[in-house]
């Protein structure tokens, strides 16, 4: 699609796409296209903080926990101002087909939100964050005092299993989706979740992609009027509570560099810090390491699946995490998380959590200590070994979703109980038209 046929009123209020699809990579360009020129009008803030959010009360944690008291302080202090990110290199697409990006046709010219400081905000109640394990790929969800936040939601396949565990937690409102980067195993299932749980905001790199998958996801957004801001270095929302997120990047996103475009997160809530470093390599690592933030940080969600392409002694210097976690799938094609990335980690006396030997992982922090509660308890943090779960007489489902597990699963436990319904056999739950849950396989 060439420039010419491309006319954006600048003064429309809001994004409606109509346009014939030419082709796919002029559709993608189109959606981009008008998403930027809403931020230009003013229809799409970039700014800000989020306000009127929707609390939402969650279950406690259930299972093993691991308690982990805070040793160190840890200040954000965001720049005003970013440098030019050095010049970035292709990296390998993973997941997907027809992965060829395309470039935007449109340049936005666009400020950060002005940074808060951790001293402002008072804090209180509890921070929960949740790496929920959808094999491979990422899906944080994060829970304050007053707000939800979800980061991706893994393949589209994964749509399902994250729909109902947030229904399962009673989370009816996500104030902020976070889309990390069009990657199919980050954004896949985020169609799914915002089809189905309202959605006050998403937050992307807004950098075009030219595959089925990122084309739905922007037509939802565009269907359910959903703002849409575009993530840069240097914003920094006050999630209530005391909680302060931080994007520190990226600052100038490249089309043909989908993992270094990659949104990178850091949450702080009191002494306790989180750095969320999505599919970032080295490359972006090093441009974070140059816009000299505060990087320091109580748990490390470890970037690219534990890639050796991402977590440079460097990078796991200046963050210098406790605790590490990997979001990767089973005996995953990619060899997901290389023998570097662990060596490393090992040798840095950093504990280790991985989705494919641990399952779902949650965190709770009060701001002074963590508690870390596994959905399975690996012989070995190193190996793939689970424990089993047991087989109970009984079967328990949700009155908010389809599906019925053990009551020994994580899904299960997570229930609230004025939610749960309880089966006597399988049977008796495909007569109430319950679908086995996909982690426990209950038979």
């Amino acid at each position: 699609m060439t420039r010419g046929l491309l006319m954006i009123n600048r003064r429309k209020s809001h994004i409606n796409v109509k346009s014939k699809i030419v082709s796919r990579i002029g559709f993608s360009l189109f959606i981009i296209l008008m998403i930027l020129a809403g931020t230009l009008c003013g229809c799409i803030d970039n700014q800000g903080l989020v306000k009127d959010a929707i609390p939402t009360q969650t279950d406690s944690t259930n299972g093993e926990l691991i308690h982990i008291a805070s040793g160190k302080s840890n200040e954000a202090r965001l720049q005003s101002e970013e440098p030019k990110a050095s010049e970035e290199n292709s990296s390998t697409n993973e997941g997907e087909e027809d992965l060829v990006p395309c470039e935007s046709e449109t340049a936005t010219s666009t400020s950060p939100a002005p940074t808060l400081e951790e001293s402002e905000l008072t804090l209180y109640g509890e921070v929960l964050v949740h790496f929920i394990d959808v094999g491979q790929g990422d899906s944080i969800l994060i829970q304050t005092p007053e707000q939800n936040i979800l980061i991706d939601a893994g393949e589209r396949t994964a749509g399902e299993s994250v729909v109902e565990y947030l229904r399962n937690l009673n989370v009816t409102y996500l104030n902020i989706v976070i889309s990390t980067h069009p990657h199919s195993d980050h954004i896949g299932g985020l169609i799914n979740v915002i089809n189905n749980i309202t959605t006050g905001e998403v937050i992307d790199p807004a950098v075009p992609h030219t595959t089925q998958t990122y084309e739905d996801y922007l037509v939802l957004i565009d269907q359910k009027n959903i703002k849409f801001t575009e993530g840069k270095a240097g914003m920094s929302r006050d999630l209530g509570g005391g909680a302060l997120m931080q994007i520190i990047h990226p600052s100038s996103p490249s089309v043909s560099d989908l993992n270094n475009a990659s949104i990178v997160v850091r949450l702080t809530f009191g002494d306790i810090s989180f750095v969320f470093s999505g599919d970032a390599e080295n490359e972006a690592e090093n441009e974070i390491l140059l816009r000299d933030y505060d990087l320091s940080a109580t748990v490390l969600k470890v970037g690219h699946h534990g890639s050796r392409t991402s977590t440079s002694d460097s990078y796991l210097s200046a963050v210098s995490p406790k605790v590490a976690v990997i979001s990767c799938g089973k005996d995953n094609t990619y060899g997901h998380p290389h023998e570097e990335t662990l060596k490393l980690l090992k040798d840095s006396g950093i504990d280790v959590y991985r989705t494919d030997t641990n399952g779902t992982i949650v965190i709770k922090t009060d701001g002074q200590s963590l508690d870390i509660d596994t959905q399975y308890v690996p012989v070995d943090n190193e190996t793939d070994d689970q424990e089993e779960i047991v087989p109970d007489v009984k079967y328990v489902g949700s009155i908010k979703s389809d599906k019925y597990h053990y009551p020994t699963c994580t899904y299960a436990k997570r229930i609230l109980e004025e939610n749960q319904i309880w089966f006597e056999s399988i049977e008796e739950t495909e007569a109430a038209g319950y679908k086995p849950c996909g982690v426990c396989k209950p038979k």
